[in-house]
């Protein structure tokens, strides 16, 4: 989209420190910040957040080190409640500079994200990729969630009535994880995104070939939607990350 808009901004919530370690075999790779970053094809600006100041200092120094040249933020908030912050750093588009935005979260549980948070970034030009704890999260805890004072999943999905439509829904074959990711696309519908049905989201398996997670693309464009498809199709299996 580089020669579309005047300028491409690439924001991560939950960013970590630029590397992660495999269980398994304890091999040290390259996470999500340093991954885009060492792309060919480069964002204008990019900002990462991360709750954790020892994984920003890890990850400013890094940066540093290895992409000096770039424009880069870092910011060490809670992501929901720093949020208006955090929006601040994203350029001001204006009628003769046209932004857009792609915000990836990579979220370990529900309780890391409020849905208010993606409402209040969606009044931007803005896309979404978001890694669903749908069954790391969401089908392990069915029971705490279906608890009426646990509001956890009220939050990340905007949405008060949500356990009244999973015991309504009978015979439904969707397991509880599946029924979270649908209402998030539900909630996100109800912002003006294109809604993806569960074949069109990413299941990212553990070791044991079970999926722990749901990749989820959110964009008001249905052309990202085509993307999307061709970089399902055309990318290689995810790296063995050793849960």
């Amino acid at each position: 989209m580089a020669n579309k808009w005047d300028c491409i901004v690439y924001l991560d919530l939950f960013s970590g420190s630029g590397r992660a370690r495999i269980k398994e075999n304890n091999i040290i790779i390259n996470s999500s910040p340093l991954l885009v970053l060492g792309q060919e094809n480069k964002f204008s600006k990019y900002i990462f957040n991360d709750e954790n100041p020892d994984n920003c200092e890890a990850l400013y120094k890094r940066i540093k080190r290895e992409f000096p040249g770039l424009d880069v933020n870092i910011f060490c908030e809670d992501a929901n409640l720093g949020i208006e912050k955090i929006l601040c750093a994203i350029p001001q588009a204006h009628k003769n500079f046209k932004v857009l935005s792609f915000c990836f979260i990579d979220i370990f549980k529900m309780d890391n994200l409020k849905f208010s948070t993606l409402s209040s970034l969606s009044n931007r030009f803005m896309d979404f990729l978001v890694l669903i704890p749908s069954d790391m999260d969401a089908n392990r805890n069915e029971r705490n969630y279906l608890n009426s004072e646990n509001k956890i999943i009220d939050e990340f999905l905007g949405n008060t009535i949500w356990r009244k439509t999973w015991i309504s829904s009978g015979d439904d074959p969707r397991s509880f994880g599946q029924f979270i990711v649908d209402e998030l696309g539900k909630s996100m519908g109800n912002l003006g995104f294109n809604v993806p049905k569960i074949e069109k989201t990413v299941g990212i398996k553990n070791s044991k070939n079970r999926v722990i997670y749901r990749l989820a693309l959110y964009s008001k464009n249905k052309l990202a939607d085509k993307f999307w498809s061709q970089c399902v199709k055309y990318t290689n299996p995810q790296t063995d990350f050793g849960f």
